[in-house]
């Protein structure tokens, strides 16, 4: 059925760890536990942190849209990547929260060329702890939400998806919004709904065809990278890891949400 479809396509891609030139990590989460991740430090000034969907549907750092943000922004861009394992995903979301904040925080203070600024990149679950956390981190100048699963928010989040859908929409960072037509979590109406009520600069996209919360991996390198260029204003994303790219900020001028 479709629960096992989720599961199996979050478990179908072979570790590639070596290829992206990672170290295993684990940093610290509240309450003394900690987190594990996959490091690329690169000392560039931007770095991305990478986040799953659901773990107890099969999310986890080596799902195949994290392996694509993790191949375009690191191995393309040259950038320092961070892609973790939220601790659970069982609750009201402030674990999670908490884990993103952790992994940022690692980002900062622990490797050895910290970063100046982080872009963070959340697909399905993750879409939605990215937006509700991005407020909270200074050095979060933009961020992205893959296919975020607003008509399952209420269960995903143990009825708190209120709170973080209104924290979302007090983020100020440059964004991006991206879904497929035929969405199986989200409904373009919902969709289109949730990016009217955040904050500017904004971008969303819905992709036309049969993309649906599966398939979407196959045009998240493309988008990303497009959108990425626009809010950095670099004309190739292997500009982003120069010396001067990340003097321009990630908070300037909006643009108007599209569909493909």
């Amino acid at each position: 059925g479709l629960l096992r479809r989720h599961r199996d396509l979050h478990r179908a891609t072979s570790p590639r760890q070596e290829h992206m030139g990672e170290v295993e990590v684990h940093f610290p989460a509240r309450r003394g536990s900690q987190c594990f991740g996959l490091l690329a430090e690169r000392g560039t000034r931007l770095a991305v942190v990478a986040c799953h969907p659901w773990g107890p549907l099969g999310g986890s750092l080596w799902d195949v849209v994290v392996e694509e943000v993790v191949d375009l922004f690191g191995q393309k861009a040259g950038l320092t990547t961070l892609r973790f394992n939220f601790r659970s995903g069982i609750g009201r979301g402030v674990g999670s929260s908490d884990d993103i904040r952790g992994a940022c925080d690692f980002l900062l203070h622990e490797v050895q060329e910290p970063p100046e600024q982080i872009i963070l990149v959340g697909y399905s679950y993750g879409s939605l702890v990215v937006a509700a956390t991005a407020d909270d981190i200074p050095q979060v100048v933009a961020f992205a939400c893959i296919s975020p699963p607003l008509y399952w928010a209420w269960a995903l989040f143990c009825c708190n998806h209120g709170d973080l859908l209104r924290r979302a929409r007090r983020a100020t960072a440059s964004k991006l919004v991206i879904i497929g037509e035929h969405d199986n979590f989200c409904s373009v109406l919902e969709f289109n709904a949730f990016v009217d009520s955040l904050t500017e600069p904004k971008q969303s996209t819905v992709l036309r065809g049969y993309v649906d919360h599966f398939n979407i991996y196959r045009y998240v390198q493309e988008h990303l990278s497009r959108w990425t260029c626009s809010v950095f204003g670099v004309e190739r994303i292997t500009q982003l890891a120069s010396a001067g790219a990340v003097t321009i900020t990630a908070r300037g001028p909006a643009a108007a949400p599209r569909s493909l």
